[in-house]
């Protein structure tokens, strides 16, 4: 079972967004045959996750008024480094990501609250074999981030600055009940805005944590804390539109792109 459990880990928590043309895939492991093997795996897999559910949080760090709300898409994608590129779980891909469906609304007091959310199909074995794969009755993979934002200088004319907390769940069904997969993130912001663009930079620390229910490791759990920065644009299309995009520095270095609908 344990392929079939680092498979549920990978299938959680990616999908392919190959770099000429963008598009899924079920992922297969073949060589974790030992714990060594599958530790090396499984920090690898800890590190990109921590990577991608933490970028794309946000966008800027002027806050919303209270019930002002911010909705769109988000799409993060790492860079897999050439020491990771030979692990199956990589399959020998340049870059990896998630896409997620990403909401904020302002409250009293400078606070925000944020949601996130990715939903993927998991496929029968047999079906993993089909192009492209399948996906059959077994349900698919939910992943679930929300956090707060707390605004600690929004004044007029002066950069913006914020502070936010989130974190991040993966939920599979339980013919995947590989174990729990989870990441919280802390991150500083600040940007500054001019007409029609923003600019912003950030930093924090994302912490991520791998509980497995296998036969080597049972109950055995694992724990990944990494950096990251983050500088990036937005800019105003529309008078109620959105775009923008960032690059993140960490060991997996990401970008990511993402368009939404604001008022304030």
């Amino acid at each position: 079972m344990m392929k079939q459990s680092l498979l549920a880990i990978f299938v959680a928590i990616s999908v392919l967004m190959a770099a000429s043309s963008a598009h899924t895939q079920y992922f297969k492991f073949d060589t974790a045959d030992n714990e060594q093997e599958i530790k090396q795996e499984v920090d690898a897999i800890l590190k990109f996750f921590g990577s991608v559910v933490g970028g794309g949080l946000f966008h800027t760090a002027d806050m919303h008024s209270v019930a002002g709300i911010d909705v769109g898409l988000r799409g993060v994608v790492a860079n897999v480094p050439e020491e990771f590129k030979e692990l199956p779980v990589f399959a020998q891909e340049d870059f990896l990501g998630l896409a997620f469906l990403h909401g904020s609304i302002g409250l009293p007091a400078n606070f925000e609250l944020m949601g996130r959310f990715f939903y993927f199909p998991l496929g029968a074995g047999a079906d993993s074999d089909i192009t492209p794969p399948r996906s059959d009755s077994r349900g698919g993979v939910t992943l679930i981030g929300g956090g707060i934002k707390y605004g600690l200088l929004q004044l007029p004319a002066l950069p913006k600055v914020m502070v936010l907390g989130a974190y991040h769940a993966v939920f599979v069904p339980d013919e995947f009940d590989f174990g729990t997969v989870s990441t919280a993130s802390l991150k500083a912001v600040a940007s500054y805005s001019i007409p029609i663009l923003t600019l912003y930079v950030g930093g924090g620390v994302d912490f991520t944590t791998l509980k497995l229910n296998d036969e080597f490791l049972d109950g055995e759990r694992f724990d990944e804390n990494e950096t990251q920065a983050t500088i990036g644009v937005k800019a105003n299309i529309l008078p109620l539109v959105h775009v923008n995009g960032s690059y993140n520095f960490s060991e997996f270095d990401s970008f990511d792109l993402g368009i939404g609908i604001s008022f304030r």
